[in-house]
């Protein structure tokens, strides 16, 4: 999914939990306007939940795999103060023969979002493990091949509402324990090198499942592009 943004205005940010997100309108603004998003990830991670949600401002209720990809409409996207524009986007598939179509993506992004199954890493899934290194492996060279206008990179970890551990930490709001306990997993310190580093990665966790779930991904984000 690639996302071309502009962003009209923004205000004051209020999650609706923990804590409050105050977010500086002028460096949102020169974080975010005109820029392209790219949103990447395997099958069944919540990359179409996402780009939907941004396009349409719902959430599919099944779901679907995509095939090919399926270009998606412009619209104004507003969230508790902000203001975009989206131009338009593509939704793009998450299998292997995927990979250059991402990479065409890659070299034309200014933010890239990588999805994967924070659930699946945190229980030890051999396989996701070996579908995320695969990725990051490929992202890592395309954007060190980008040096001098490197794309920012987050790495956003889904299904964590199917973590039991997630939701407690949530609850007894301290939603940084459960990040640091991710961030510290040997596949993830691996993901991080690759991809140039903590000073090069952002580390955003949540769910896809709803539209309050992505909201909060997104306020997530936003609180961190500027940084």
């Amino acid at each position: 999914m690639a996302l071309r943004l502009i962003l009209i205005g923004a205000a004051i940010l209020t999650t609706t939990i923990a804590t409050i997100v105050g977010l500086n309108r002028n460096a949102i603004v020169l974080a975010l306007k005109g820029k392209r998003v790219v949103v990447l990830g395997g099958i069944a991670v919540g990359k179409t939940n996402l780009t939907k949600f941004l396009s349409s401002g719902s959430v599919p209720e099944e779901y679907t795999g995509t095939v090919d990809p399926v270009k998606e409409k412009s619209r104004r996207f507003e969230l508790n103060g902000l203001s975009l524009n989206i131009k338009e986007g593509y939704d793009v598939g998450g299998l292997e023969k995927d990979i250059a179509v991402w990479k065409e993506l890659c070299d034309h992004a200014d933010i890239v979002f990588y999805l994967l199954r924070a659930d699946l890493l945190l229980a030890g899934d051999g396989a996701a493990e070996e579908r995320v290194r695969r990725d990051i492996r490929h992202i890592g060279i395309w954007l060190e091949a980008r040096e001098k206008n490197r794309p920012s990179l987050f790495i956003i970890g889904t299904h964590c509402d199917l973590d039991p551990a997630f939701i407690e930490c949530c609850q007894q709001k301290k939603p940084n324990e459960y990040k640091n306990k991710f961030v510290s997993l040997p596949v993830m310190t691996e993901l991080i090198a690759i991809a140039g580093g903590l000073s090069q990665v952002k580390v955003v966790l949540g769910s896809t499942k709803t539209v309050e779930d992505i909201e909060r991904v997104v306020f997530s984000v936003f609180d961190q592009v500027e940084s």
